[in-house]
């Protein structure tokens, strides 16, 4: 049956019918495009945040941020651990060690390193008095403003071999030597799980060991052998993350 022959009031059903789906169609600025709109922010939203959950923070641009805000909003830019690094380079400077230690600072926090033997004697790993002294002071420093921080400490040798019933390798001997460092100062008050000790023996050396001849190079192997202590709030990236 065709409009020309439906009765009146079926004509004005399907009148009202279509003017019923015509109303619901219209976009009155409340219709379903909200919905999706809505569920597409759902969406991204979850998308960003699974995002910066498996991301890693790059702490040096991170520092580098900071310094460009503080620049640009006119205040003055401090740099991390800069209390704590005045504080060691005046405790290093008091026992006057400040030509044989170096104090770096960068955005993963600070690093002592030693020169030369002023930890050690020739292959061993106790502590000389100097060494206990200046780590005697740098605990009392740590204790109070680096509670919280990752500490750890790297042994170094050269690449001389050792082979001593105590030291059967130089791996042995620079673990050793790190794990007494850390030792005095866990004995000092600094929580244990707050240290770490890593023994890298001859991997890492600062400067050539030996000259292309393969002749040794003395004054290059006592830079070689040191201790280096990383201060800082979270882990390197490099040594002692998955310790």
């Amino acid at each position: 049956m065709n409009l020309e022959t439906a009765t009146p009031t079926r004509q004005r059903k399907r009148v009202k019918r279509a003017k019923r789906l015509a109303a619901d169609s219209h976009d009155d600025g409340d219709g379903n495009w909200l919905v999706s709109y809505a569920d597409l922010m759902t969406l991204l939203f979850g998308f960003f945040v699974m995002l910066s959950a498996f991301s890693t923070p790059d702490a040096a641009k991170l520092e580098k941020l900071k310094e460009a805000t503080s620049e640009s909003m006119g205040t003055t830019y401090t740099k991390p651990y800069a209390e704590l690094e005045k504080d060691v380079q005046s405790i290093v400077k008091d026992i006057k060690l400040d030509k044989e230690i170096a104090i770096t600072q960068d955005s993963e926090g600070i690093k002592i390193t030693s020169k030369g033997t002023l930890f050690f004697e020739s292959g061993s790993a106790t502590l000389k008095d100097t060494a206990l002294t200046l780590m005697e002071n740098l605990a009392v420093i740590l204790a109070q403003k680096a509670k919280g921080y990752r500490i750890i400490v790297e042994g170094h040798t050269d690449d001389s071999p050792i082979a001593t019933k105590q030291f059967p390798s130089n791996w042995e001997l620079s673990s050793a030597r790190a794990g007494s460092v850390v030792r005095l100062l866990e004995s000092k008050g600094i929580p244990s799980e707050t240290l770490r000790p890593v023994g890298l023996a001859h991997t890492e050396p600062v400067l050539p060991n030996r000259g292309p001849a393969g002749a040794a190079l003395p004054q290059n192997q006592a830079e070689n052998r040191r201790i280096v202590i990383q201060i800082s709030r979270h882990f390197s990236k490099s040594k002692g993350a998955g310790l």
